[in-house]
C-alpha cells in the first residue's frame, strides 16, 4: 500500500467521535496506523521502533487526558448542609455523571471543596463542580440534558437526591484549556487574572513558566500539575476574571508552601522573572488564588 494512501487514512480515522467507547477504539487503530506508516517510511531498526510505538501510545493517552474546555459551577453550601449535599452528590450525581461520560455528552466530573473561608459565608462559593469535555461542540449535547436519574437510580426518587435545595448556584463559567501539564491533584491553588492583555499573558504562561514549571516537576519539585484557561463565557467588564492557571498538589502543606511570601533573593522564580513581563500584563497581580481540596473525580476509568 502506498505511503499516501495511509497517511490519508490516518487523517480520516483521526475524527471525534460522539460516542467515548468509539473514540478510544478509534485511537488505538490510529495510533496502530501511525506505527504502520512509520515503518514504511522511516524503515526504523525495531529497538528504534519500540521507541517510537511507546511515544505513539503516550501521545494517544495525553490526548485521552486533556479536555479542551471545562464547565465550572460555584456554589454556595451551608454548614448544616454541608455533609448531606457532599453525600447526594457523590454517591448519587456522580453515578448520573457516570453515565454521561459513557454516553460521549462529557469527559470528566469531578466536585471540590475551597479550603478555609474566604468573604461572606452566607453568599461566597465554597464548592466547585468541573465538568470536562474534549470540543465545544459537546455543549450542544449538553443541552438535551443529563441522563435521567430515575433511569440512573431507579429505586431513588429526585426529592431524596437533588442537591438545588440545600445550596445556591452562585456562577458558572465556560473555559478554555490552553495549556496543561498532566497531574493527579489533591489540591489546587487556581489564581484568578484579569490581565491588560490576554494574548500576552497566555503566551508568557505558555512560553515562559509551563517550561519552567516542568522543568521543576522533572527535578522533583512537588508540583502535581499545572494548566492554564481562558474565559470563554460571559464576557465583558463585569466578569471578575478573564483567565486562570492553576498549581496542583498532592498535600496542603505544599500548596501553602507553594504561595507563601518570600524575599525576592530566596524565590525559586528568580531564574525567570528577568524575562516575565507579568508586571505590566498583570500589574496587580492575581485577583485571588484559593487553595481547594478534591472531594470527587469521575471519569471513563472511574469503576
Amino acid at each position: 500500500m502506498k505511503t499516501n494512501v495511509i497517511f490519508k487514512r490516518i487523517l480520516k480515522n483521526g475524527k471525534v467521535f460522539p460516542n467515548a467507547k468509539t473514540e478510544q477504539i478509534s485511537l488505538v487503530i490510529l495510533g496502530l496506523q501511525t506505527v504502520g506508516f512509520l515503518l514504511l517510511v522511516s524503515n526504523q531498526k525495531p529497538h528504534i521502533m519500540k521507541k517510537v510505538i511507546l511515544f505513539v501510545i503516550l501521545s494517544l493517552g495525553m490526548q485521552q487526558a486533556q479536555a479542551q474546555y471545562k464547565f465550572l459551577q460555584y456554589r454556595n453550601v451551608s454548614e448544616k448542609n454541608e455533609a448531606e449535599f457532599v453525600k447526594r452528590e457523590t454517591e448519587y450525581w456522580s453515578k448520573i455523571a457516570k453515565e454521561n461520560i459513557k454516553s460521549g455528552k462529557m469527559q470528566a466530573w469531578s466536585l471540590w471543596k475551597k479550603v478555609g473561608v474566604i468573604g461572606d459565608s452566607e453568599i461566597k462559593p465554597n464548592y466547585l463542580f468541573v465538568n470536562d469535555f474534549k470540543t465545544i461542540d459537546q455543549f450542544d449535547t449538553m443541552e438535551s440534558g443529563w441522563a435521567d436519574p430515575e433511569k440512573v437510580l431507579p429505586n431513588m426518587k429526585l426529592a431524596a437526591i437533588e442537591t438545588n435545595s440545600i445550596s445556591k448556584v452562585v456562577a458558572t463559567y465556560i473555559m478554555k484549556t490552553e495549556a496543561q501539564i498532566q497531574g493527579e491533584p489533591k489540591f489546587v491553588v487556581i489564581n484568578y487574572a484579569k490581565p491588560t492583555n490576554t494574548e500576552a499573558f497566555v503566551d508568557e504562561n505558555k512560553n515562559l513558566w509551563k517550561p519552567f514549571f516542568e522543568k521543576e516537576q522533572k527535578k522533583g519539585f512537588k508540583l502535581n500539575g499545572w494548566g492554564l484557561q481562558t474565559v470563554v463565557y460571559p464576557q465583558g467588564n463585569e466578569v471578575p476574571f478573564s483567565a486562570l492557571t492553576w498549581d496542583g498538589f498532592t498535600k496542603i502543606s505544599e500548596a501553602l508552601d507553594h504561595i507563601q511570601y518570600r524575599p525576592s533573593s530566596q524565590i525559586r522564580f528568580a531564574p525567570i522573572v528577568k524575562d516575565s513581563k507579568m508586571n505590566t500584563i498583570t500589574p496587580h497581580g492575581f485577583e485571588l488564588s484559593p487553595i481547594y481540596e478534591l472531594v470527587m473525580y469521575v471519569d471513563a476509568s472511574t469503576k
